[in-house]
């Protein structure tokens, strides 16, 4: 590290210190020094907005307010190295683009959340450094800093300061593990694109030098060859298997940014789909509405027990409730207990029910055709008591600020519930997938209506469809939904820490936040539009159940 703070070129040797440069300005200066075609630069480093960031963490703290956070840092007195900017970026040109380049941005998690300013003059250049720091404290880059549990101060901020490129076209190219370079582009800057805005065009250059790509693309089968080369090039060099790239009017291809590859997802969910052999029984079809109508380990332990196998019963809905959760738990247990004993009453429950679930859970739903073929003496009445009174335990833990949402309920911890500090620790950790999750996901895939995207991340997973198009729909997301919006804006990133996967009807694979969904293991296909023609498969007064099939682009609505 230098002893004084100093903007550095981005061909000397400190730019390529990530903890000096920030991941994407180290990335590109060693890419530059080994040869690819990666533009000249300079950076601010990362310990000159330590200041301002520490007095935005500072409002932050003190007022929970992130437009207070960003108005610190934009009013906090500028750092001297800052009035060198203009007369240093002169030698860049007259226009520039400023981007951030933090320590944080080695993950994907962050791919979209720090801005970016093109078209910047030397003399403005300074106001998009700031602009990059107070992005910290975008309300979205804060709720992705507490799920990766790291504090503003110590996302290490940088920023990239580059000459803006006159581009033909630019986009995004990933290779692949088999090879192939998957490519998206479009005609113009990309930024629409990795936005979510534009879908652009999607090509695939194959290792023996064979391409496909839809007639009508702009992009050339030579350009793809180029940016193919290029992006296996920079994996061979810097290990980087995801690039962003653009083709200047000068008719060279040139690197913009280089990202590590998605590495271990840090959710359990099985890379390629479970394989449906044949039709699901569709016996199966109807455990399943019951597993996901009530989900998660509070549904698994106090109603599927009693619930499985009737097709009468209402789903829980949130009610105005006066009682406390430590009111209402003794209840629910007491009612899932006689619930559960009437249901089966005269069996060898403990046995029966041991090995009837353990073959449902290997896909053997005969024990279950048995076992579920007594006639029921379940009290109605009490089901239907026993099932408000989770919608009112469900209302309490919203009024109590213990989960924003009652749909969270059904992923706390059934042996807890009652201990109100490991309720907390069961919301804040990651849901991810259950141990049903792959039999719903056969049922579903066997039996459901299935349609064709392409595939924008891999993965595989199934839950309850959940459509966002504004704030107040996003606030009523559930864990292990599958989200559905028209585009793949940035802005639905942090819903991805607890999704089953994200459909969009629009948006190319390229988006940011698919790359937050490749990092997070969730899997996503865009260029579905399930809310036109195909309506009419959803179940009335239902919402519709999805499986995603990431690797191959598919989705089944059940």
């Amino acid at each position: 590290m230098p002893e004084a703070a100093r903007l550095v070129r981005l061909d000397e040797a400190d730019a390529k210190n990530p903890a000096l440069a920030g991941a994407k300005a180290s990335r590109l200066a060693k890419a530059r020094a080994l040869g690819l075609p990666v533009l000249n630069g300079l950076v601010v480093p990362t310990e000159v907005s330590l200041p301002a960031i520490r007095a935005g963490a500072v409002a932050l703290g003190a007022a929970d307010n992130s437009g207070a956070a960003r108005t610190v840092v934009y009013n906090h007195r500028p750092p001297r190295l800052l009035s060198q900017l203009p007369r240093a970026a002169q030698a860049l040109g007259d226009s520039l683009v400023v981007r951030s380049s933090s320590r944080a941005e080695a993950e994907g998690v962050w791919a979209g959340a720090f801005s970016s300013y093109l078209g910047t003059s030397p003399e403005e250049a300074a106001v998009g450094v700031i602009g990059c720091w107070a992005s910290v404290f975008n309300p979205d880059t804060l709720r992705r800093a507490r799920f990766v549990g790291i504090r503003p101060t110590e996302i290490g901020m940088a920023v990239l300061i580059q000459p803006e490129l006159p581009t033909v076209c630019g986009g995004v190219a990933t290779l692949g593990e088999d090879g192939q370079v998957t490519i998206a582009g479009m005609t113009g800057h990309h930024a629409p694109l990795v936005a979510g805005w534009e879908s652009g065009h999607v090509a695939v250059a194959s290792g023996d030098g064979s391409v496909q790509a839809p007639e009508d693309s702009p992009l050339s089968t030579d350009l793809i060859r180029r940016v193919a080369h290029l992006a296996r090039r920079t994996h061979q060099k810097v290990g980087c298997p995801h690039i962003e790239w653009a083709w200047g009017e000068d008719g060279e291809v040139y690197l913009l940014q280089a990202q590590r590859g998605a590495g271990t997802p840090t959710t359990h969910l099985r890379q390629e789909a479970p394989r449906v052999a044949g039709k699901a029984d569709s016996g199966l079809s109807d455990m399943v509405r019951t597993m996901l109508r009530y989900p998660g380990p509070v549904g698994e332990r106090l109603v599927w027990p009693w619930a499985i196998g009737l097709d009468d019963l209402p789903p829980v809905r949130s009610a105005p409730t006066t009682k406390s959760p430590a009111t209402l738990i003794p209840e629910i247990r007491g009612n899932a207990a006689l619930l559960t004993s009437r249901r089966w009453q005269g069996a060898d429950v403990p046995e029966a029910a041991a090995r009837a679930w353990a073959k449902l859970l290997r896909g053997d739903a005969s024990a279950n055709r048995e076992w579920l073929s007594r006639p029921s003496t379940v009290d109605l009445g009490l089901a239907n008591t026993h099932l408000d009174s989770l919608g009112e335990l469900a209302t309490a833990l919203v009024q109590a600020g213990e989960i924003p949402h009652s749909g969270w309920m059904w992923y706390l911890d059934p042996d807890s519930l009652d201990m109100p500090r490991v309720r907390r620790e069961s919301f804040s950790r990651r849901v991810g997938a259950g141990r049903w999750e792959h039999l719903i996901y056969s049922v579903v895939a066997s039996l459901g209506h299935t349609l064709s995207g392409h595939p924008a991340a891999a993965g595989w997973g199934v839950g309850r469809l959940r459509y966002i198009s504004t704030a107040e729909e996003a606030v009523s997301f559930a864990p292990r939904e599958v989200i559905v919006a028209d585009q793949p804006l940035g802005n639905l990133a942090p819903l991805l820490w607890d999704a089953a996967g994200i459909i969009t009807a629009e948006g190319s694979p390229g988006a940011h936040l698919f790359e937050v969904a490749r990092w997070l293991g969730v899997p996503a296909v865009c260029g579905v539009d399930i809310r036109g023609g195909d309506r009419e498969h959803w179940a009335p007064g239902e919402d519709p159940t999805m499986a995603v099939d990431g690797n191959r682009g598919r989705i089944a609505l059940l």
